[in-house]
């Protein structure tokens, strides 16, 4: 067996038609995007569960727009930022905007696990400068002789020629794991439970058996009695039943069996799955009603942005040259309200480690115009006293 055969991820996934009880198994050899049958529309339905979407589009559009910085570092000298921005940065894909490549990036490392680009242009020194985002589902990797080597659209690349961002993996595999491959249970019971509360919303009533009494009833009486039944429970009437008619409730009853807090719950999971502290997405035991804005930030940037920034900082840095890192601008995030600003800054003044044009720089503002000093009128030779030779003077 070969390197790249062992390394290589292999897994097999038995899955159950919640509907219909038909069970089909599928394996997953090398591609980055499991071919997970669940639903349908964007994320294999993913997308669709209220929570999942809020929890998603949090984290990427936060992660599309930061600004992404380039610095030097010398032997001996001090750091100097790049200026001005590597076109990769400012502009990655050159056809769409920032925010739009690295969300787009983001959805994909947190729903597959993985982000994936094509490096399409490069400077006269041979380094990257535009990449072309491609799905993680379009493309398999693989390790041949101690390399990757990746296949998209049948053509097949090297690793310096990709951009791959990987979530959690065990050491040595090839792609990372995402909330698809780790977490499908979890959503499959939060999108069931949205289904059952859109059945109670619907029909007015849970899912039931009609009983009847009569023996002699035909399929067309029965489905006739269903009918009414549900025409009559949707409006929220009172109903009226024979001594040989039975309503059972077979599912959801929202007071008995708790459906809100059921739901809650799952949006608590969602939290937990996508790495958000608990309440961001009003689940259960919210800690948030007695947290400011600015310890909200700093949460959400600690326990949740830490990991994925980190992960594209390095990426980006593995393809510039070295003694050059990246870094993401984080001041978007932590920016305190301007009381704040303006408190910490007159603390830097006082303390004599800011200046007064450092200061404004940091609020966008220009600097003050410097004063400008009066040239000094010439004074005027004294004259001498008629009559009087200078050169007698003793």
């Amino acid at each position: 067996m070969g390197l790249g055969k062992m390394l290589a991820r292999s897994t097999r996934i038995v899955t159950t038609d919640t509907v219909t009880g038909a069970t089909g198994t599928y394996t997953v050899v090398d591609n980055l995007g499991p071919d997970w049958p669940v639903g349908g529309g964007i994320y294999r339905g993913g997308m669709t569960i209220p929570g999942a979407w809020r929890a998603a589009n949090l984290i990427a559009d936060l992660l599309g727009g930061m600004p992404w910085n380039a610095y030097r570092q010398r032997a001996g000298q001090p750091v100097e930022l790049l200026d001005p921005q590597p076109p990769l940065l400012e502009q990655p894909y050159p056809q769409e905007t920032r925010i739009n490549t690295i969300s787009a990036w983001a959805l994909d490392y947190l729903w597959e696990g993985n982000a994936v680009g094509v490096y399409a242009a490069r400077n006269a020194e041979n380094w990257p400068t535009a990449v072309v985002p491609v799905p993680a589902e379009a493309v398999q990797v693989r390790r041949v002789k101690g390399e990757l080597k990746y296949l998209i659209a049948d053509v097949e690349y090297g690793a310096g020629d990709i951009f791959h961002v990987t979530g959690p993996h065990k050491p040595g595999e090839t792609r990372g794991m995402g909330v698809l491959e780790a977490h499908i249970d979890s959503l499959t019971l939060a999108s069931e439970q949205g289904r059952q509360a859109r059945s109670l919303s619907r029909h007015g009533v849970p899912t039931g058996t009609l009983k009847s009494g009569n023996d002699d009833l035909t399929e067309a009486e029965a489905a006739e009695l269903k009918a009414k039944w549900l025409s009559a429970q949707r409006d929220r009437t009172i109903a009226v039943l024979n001594s040989t008619t039975e309503f059972q409730p077979l599912s959801w009853n929202p007071e008995e069996l708790q459906l809100v807090e059921a739901r809650r719950f799952t949006l608590t999971e969602l939290e937990l799955i996508f790495g958000l502290p608990v309440g961001w997405l009003g689940g259960m035991n919210s800690a948030r009603q007695y947290s400011n804005i600015e310890q909200d930030a700093v949460n959400l940037l600690k326990f949740t942005l830490g990991g994925p920034v980190a992960r594209f900082e390095q990426e980006f840095t593995r393809h510039f040259p070295r003694g050059t890192y990246v870094k993401a601008n984080l001041d978007a995030i932590l920016r305190a309200d301007t009381l704040t600003r303006y408190q910490a800054h007159a603390i830097g003044l006082d303390k004599g480690f800011l200046t007064e044009d450092e200061v404004r720089e940091l609020e966008n503002r220009p600097p003050l115009p410097k004063p400008t000093t009066p040239t000094p009128a010439p004074v005027p030779e004294t004259p001498a006293a008629a009559g009087t030779d200078p050169r007698m003077e003793m």
